[in-house]
This record gives structure tokens, C-alpha cells and sequence, in this order.
């Protein structure tokens, strides 16, 4: 099997001309005249995470970690997939083995994800690794061989985990390891943040709502008393950018909820500590009312490991078990420091690994995974 191939720069000016972006979905079955087109509402393709069908012709991928996947019999397989900001990327696994990070900025949104793959079935999974502020990735559809076949995806683990966080959720600078550099979107990544590490090695189904710099009550830097688009005043939108439409909570049912909020809320000057402790109980209590079989786990970050974030999310434990006993538990992830700094001191590659083996244990005892 190859690796991850890209079209030539002239089969991308060919389509550019030919087709138009604008035209991006409708040509999808134009894109070759031998093959076989999977479009977006295919009912054996699997979505991961908030994503939306806006047409049959594309579904948006709208938050960190969405992801599509399908089962197919073929010996290659495509995708088409445009970006509004052609800054995001997305990481392809064929048969369950990480492939590489594509940049989405092919002028016609079209790439061979696999290639003489051996006969017989294989799967296919696009993963958004960059985060939602980033602008909104579409998937236009999967392209076989004209001898390919869509499959069902079979059985797997009843396993859905809700991860509610900031930065360190999205993978933020975890593929450098120099924490002097800044922000990019290329050094993102969400299959190697703790969250993705650990749904990959528990093999569970997911739903994410992280943003970079967000608190529970004041983001990054904000004012004392907090900042009116903390979390939550956005966790209720289906994409980042617009406060409607708003999410459809039946269509993720999480069986426990983790959430790692709190390392931007004490940054810099700090916090109003006690409207973080109430906004923290308000919002999480919001969550176990409305899934009333869910356990929630309260995490303290990597990022910070102080006494002052560790005596407020014990009085928010303690708070949420007068109501839900026996639901709530809380986990002190490991402090960074040892195993080196993604950009701006970020989490690295290894403490991302060490805190999805913490969590991943944690939550298999917890769940009985």
C-alpha cells in the first residue's frame, strides 16, 4: 500500500479550470470518468462529532476531531474536500493506520488518500485536526474504482466519551517542540492530544467542543469577572462562528462526559474565583440533567497544577454531588515540564501520551471499558 498521494499541480489546474471551486460539489461524479462516487449522505458513511449535512451534496466537519468514515472493497480511494480558509488540515487513517495530515488547499479539493491498497476490504477515516475557529471543512464524498463497493461498517464498542475544552483538548503546537513558537494552524493536531490519543486507544466513539484559549468563565487573559463568550455561551452552536443554528443534543449521547476547563480562567491576573465555581456547576449540571446516564469526570490540565484550580474544582465536585451522587469524579492529570513544551509551552507529543495513558485508564476502570 502507498502512502498518501497528491494529484499532480496540473491535474489541479486542470480541475481548477474545467470545474470551478465553486462548483466543487456538483462535479464530484465529474471528477473522473471511472469511478464511483460515495456522496456525503450515503447511509453506510459514519460521522463523528458535530457535523452537519447543509446539502446531500456536502457535510461540514465542524469541530475538532469530527470525522467521517467508511468500509469499502477497492483497491484505492479519493476524497474531495474544500476549506473555506484552506488553513485546515485533517488526518486520514486507511484500515485503522495513521497516514499523514493533509492541508486542505488543493485548488479543486481533490486527493488520493490511497493507492494500490491489496484486494479486498478495507476502511477509510478523515479526522479534522485543526479547530473550529479555523473556518468550516466540507466533505464532498469518497471516490472508488468503478469495481469498488460500499460496505457496512459492522459492530463496534458502545464507548462515547464527550470532551469539553480549551487548547489543550485541540492539540494546539503538540507536533513542535520548541515553546517559543506561536500559534499555527500546521502544528495542530487533534489525534495527538491526550483526548485523541485516549479515544483511539479505547476504541470509542466521540463528540468534541474546544477552543483555544477558552474558559469556563473567563478565557485567556480576560477580564476579572469573566468574558461573555466563554464556554457557556458557545457550547450550544453547531458551528463555531454563528450562534445559530444550534446543536441537536439527542444526536450525541454521551455515556460520560470529561471536561478540562479552568487553566485559562486562573491565567495571567486571574479569576472572580467563586463565579468560576458557579458558572462551572451551572454548566456541568446543565449537561447531567440532560443525560441522566452520564458520568462526569472533572480534569485538571497539564498546564496547570495549582493548589488555587485544585480548590475550586474540589468545591464544584463537592457542589455537583449534593444533586448527582455518585456521577461526579475528578482526575489530576500529570503536570508538564519533564517530557518538554509543545508551542507556547503547550503540551509536547509525550505528555499528551503520558495523560491519554492516565485518562484511558481512568475512564476503562471508571466505565468498565
Amino acid at each position: 500500500m502507498k502512502s498518501l498521494r497528491f494529484p499532480s499541480r496540473a491535474l489541479r489546474s486542470f480541475h481548477a479550470v474545467l470545474l470551478g471551486v465553486a462548483l466543487a460539489a456538483q462535479s464530484l461524479a465529474a471528477a473522473s470518468a471511472d469511478s464511483l462516487t460515495v456522496r456525503p449522505d450515503h447511509p453506510a458513511l459514519l460521522y463523528s462529532g458535530r457535523t452537519e449535512m447543509n446539502k446531500t451534496t456536502q457535510a461540514t466537519l465542524a469541530w475538532s476531531g469530527a470525522r467521517v468514515r467508511m468500509r469499502f472493497q477497492g483497491k484505492s480511494v479519493a476524497m474531495r474536500m474544500t476549506d473555506d480558509t484552506r488553513e485546515n488540515c485533517v488526518v486520514v487513517r486507511i484500515d485503522g493506520v495513521r497516514q499523514a495530515k493533509l492541508r486542505l488547499d488543493a485548488a479543486d479539493g481533490l486527493y488520493t488518500l490511497a493507492s494500490d491498497l491489496a484486494p479486498g476490504e478495507h476502511t477509510v477515516e478523515v479526522v479534522r485536526a485543526t479547530e473550529a475557529m479555523l473556518g468550516q471543512p466540507r466533505f464532498h464524498g469518497f471516490i472508488l474504482e468503478p469495481d469498488g463497493a460500499v460496505l457496512p461498517w459492522g459492530r463496534e464498542p458502545d464507548r462515547r466519551i464527550l470532551f469539553v475544552g480549551d487548547s489543550i483538548t485541540c492539540g494546539y503546537g503538540v507536533e513542535v517542540d520548541d515553546p517559543n513558537l506561536p500559534f499555527t494552524a500546521a502544528t495542530e493536531n487533534f489525534c495527538d492530544s491526550y483526548t485523541g490519543l485516549t479515544v483511539e486507544a479505547l476504541q470509542a466513539d466521540y463528540c468534541v467542543v474546544s477552543r483555544s484559549g477558552i474558559g469556563m468563565v473567563r478565557n485567556y487573559d480576560g477580564p476579572f469577572d469573566g468574558s461573555p463568550d466563554a464556554m457557556p455561551a458557545i457550547y450550544t452552536r453547531l458551528f463555531f462562528q454563528s450562534e445559530t443554528p444550534r446543536w441537536d443534543a439527542s444526536r450525541f449521547v454521551p455515556q460520560v462526559i470529561c471536561i478540562n476547563l479552568g487553566t485559562n480562567d486562573f491565567s495571567t491576573a486571574g479569576v472572580n474565583v467563586d463565579r468560576y465555581v458557579a458558572a462551572y456547576r451551572e454548566f456541568a449540571a446543565g449537561l447531567l440533567t440532560q443525560y441522566p446516564d452520564a458520568r462526569l469526570v472533572l480534569l485538571q490540565g497539564p498546564m496547570d497544577n495549582s493548589d488555587a484550580l485544585r480548590a475550586a474544582l474540589h468545591r464544584v465536585e463537592s457542589a455537583l454531588s449534593e444533586n448527582f451522587a455518585g456521577r461526579v469524579s475528578s482526575l489530576e492529570l500529570t503536570a508538564q515540564g519533564k517530557l518538554g513544551f509543545g508551542a507556547s509551552y503547550h503540551p509536547s507529543r509525550a505528555q499528551s501520551r503520558l495523560n491519554a495513558t492516565e485518562l484511558t485508564a481512568y475512564l476503562s476502570k471508571l466505565m468498565g471499558w
